[in-house]
C-alpha cells in the first residue's frame, strides 16, 4: 500500500539519481513545452524556485521570463520556524543568493511581493497526480502559504516535474492545495477544478 512517505521516498530516490545530462535535457524540453502554451497565460509577475536535490532545473525558465520582461520572485522561508510560510522576494540575474536553514538558495534582498499579485506560481514537487495534487518534501511550506490565497484567485499554480514523477494518486488531504496545471518535459496538463 502506498503512503505519502513511501511515494515520496520512491520518486525522490529516482529523481536524485538522474544524471546531469538527463536533467539538462529535461530542462531544455520543459522550456520548449512552455513556449508552446505560454500565450495562454499572463506572465507579468512570476514565482519560481531555485532547483535543489534533483528537482527539474528552473534556470532556463527563470532566464526566459527575465528576458521577456517578467518580474521574477523566488521563495524565502519565514524566520519563524513554527510559521512554515514562504514570502516571495524579487529576483534578477544580478541578485545574490544565500542558502537558508534548509540549504536552499534564496534572494538576499527583501523586496517582497504580495502573493495575490503573482500571475503564476511554479511549484516544485516530488510527485503529482492527474487531478492537480502534489507531494512536496513534507515541510508543508507551499500548502500553508498558498492556503492564504482567496478561493476566487487569479493566480495560476503550475507544477514543474519530470514525466516519471506522475503517480496514480498523491493521497490528498484536506490541507493540500491543488494546482491548475503541470508542466513536464513532454506535456502540459491542465487540471479540472
Amino acid at each position: 500500500m502506498n503512503t505519502k512517505d513511501s511515494l515520496r521516498e520512491r520518486v525522490y530516490s529516482k529523481r536524485k539519481n538522474l544524471s546531469e545530462k538527463e536533467r539538462l535535457e529535461a530542462e531544455d524540453s520543459l522550456l520548449s513545452v512552455w513556449d508552446s502554451v505560454k500565450d495562454s497565460y499572463k506572465a507579468d509577475k512570476i514565482a519560481l524556485y531555485w532547483s535543489v536535490n534533483g528537482e527539474i532545473p528552473t534556470n532556463s525558465l527563470i532566464s526566459f521570463f527575465l528576458k521577456n520582461g517578467s518580474e521574477c520572485f523566488l521563495p524565502v522561508i519565514s524566520d519563524d520556524k513554527e510559521d512554515k510560510l514562504l514570502e516571495f522576494s524579487f529576483y534578477e540575474e544580478e541578485s545574490s543568493l544565500t542558502k537558508n536553514r534548509l540549504g536552499i538558495p534564496e534572494p538576499s534582498n527583501s523586496k517582497f511581493v504580495d502573493l495575490t499579485e503573482i500571475d503564476i506560481v511554479f511549484l516544485p514537487c516530488v510527485c503529482f497526480d492527474s487531478r492537480g495534487n502534489r507531494i512536496g518534501m513534507g515541510g508543508g511550506f507551499y500548502d500553508r502559504t498558498l492556503s492564504k490565497l482567496p478561493d476566487k484567485r487569479n493566480n495560476q499554480l503550475i507544477i514543474l516535474a519530470y514525466d516519471f514523477q506522475e503517480v496514480e494518486s498523491c493521497l490528498p488531504e484536506i490541507h493540500d492545495v491543488k494546482a491548475n496545471a503541470c508542466l513536464t518535459p513532454t506535456n502540459f496538463f491542465k487540471f479540472k477544478d
